[in-house]
């Protein structure tokens, strides 16, 4: 109706503007009377927060954690539709959508036993290595300790070389700060059969279980965060320099200890 006031604002008169534009007169009073009804109010309201929540994140939450986000901040409780609505109005959407497939660990030794399955009421840790990529190209290895019970990354390392001095030290780390576990899984490969990481593991009397060769799902756990890590973080990130990758990792897993929302476990 912008039209009509500037034809009023030229001392037309409203019944001949009306008339020539074929504009009902109860549409133009409606119109000039409108007020947004108070769904669209809140949902204007709630719009800045779902984008600032999301960018803050990583970029990494979708409808489901900013619905928990929305309803902690705010005390507002929004359907998981609904703010899948409002997302695509604002034009985000959740960055994980990329998977990449770990490269297989080549094992030489027999298989060892799987000390952990279908064991329940133990404490239980995590080892595993994983790879990130520096923006020329080159490969660094990320290597971490999970804690079964509380969900959260005990301890990491970034080295340049992937060796069983990474993976001890990454333990030894995790046991500076933390109680010993009575057992700790990882897979087969050459780091976690070598002489220093199980001089590690005997030294505080902890018992080494191992998965199956060719069965990563043995390692759920921590096979799933190193997923999340990349598609979160690692696939939307550049990493100039190995000390930037230092930093940068350091700080999201910080981030995915302490705030990020966990909505299934």
């Amino acid at each position: 109706m912008p039209l009509v006031n500037r034809f009023l604002a030229e001392n037309h008169r409203l019944t001949i503007i009306l008339k020539a534009l074929q504009v009902p007169r109860r549409t133009y009073y409606n119109w000039i009377n409108y007020t947004p009804n108070y769904r669209k109010m809140l949902e204007e309201k709630v719009k800045p927060f779902l984008k600032e929540a999301w960018s803050k994140n990583y970029k990494a939450y979708g409808a489901p954690r900013l619905k928990v986000a929305l309803q902690r901040e705010l005390g507002i409780n929004f359907s998981i539709r609904r703010i899948t609505r409002l997302m695509k109005e604002l034009g985000i959407r959740s960055l994980m959508c990329r998977r990449l497939k770990k490269p297989g660990t080549h094992v030489d030794y027999d298989q060892r036993p799987n000390l952990i399955k279908n064991l329940s009421g133990k404490s239980i840790w995590r080892a595993d290595i994983t790879y990130l990529q520096l923006e020329n190209g080159v490969w660094v290895y990320l290597s971490t300790v999970f804690d079964d019970q509380t969900y959260k990354i005990l301890s990491q390392k970034v080295s340049k070389h992937m060796t069983s001095k990474l993976v001890s030290h990454t333990l030894i780390e995790a046991l500076k700060k933390n109680k010993k576990p009575e057992y700790l899984h990882s897979d087969m490969g050459s780091q976690y059969t070598s002489s220093i990481f199980e001089h590690v593991l005997e030294g505080h009397e902890i018992r080494h279980s191992y998965s199956q060769k060719g069965h990563p799902y043995d390692n759920g756990p921590i096979e799933a965060f190193h997923s999340i890590l990349k598609r979160e973080f690692a696939f939307q990130t550049r990493f100039t320099s190995f000390e930037d990758v230092v930093l940068k990792t350091e700080n999201y897993i910080h981030w995915y200890n302490t705030e990020r929302i966990r909505i299934a476990v």
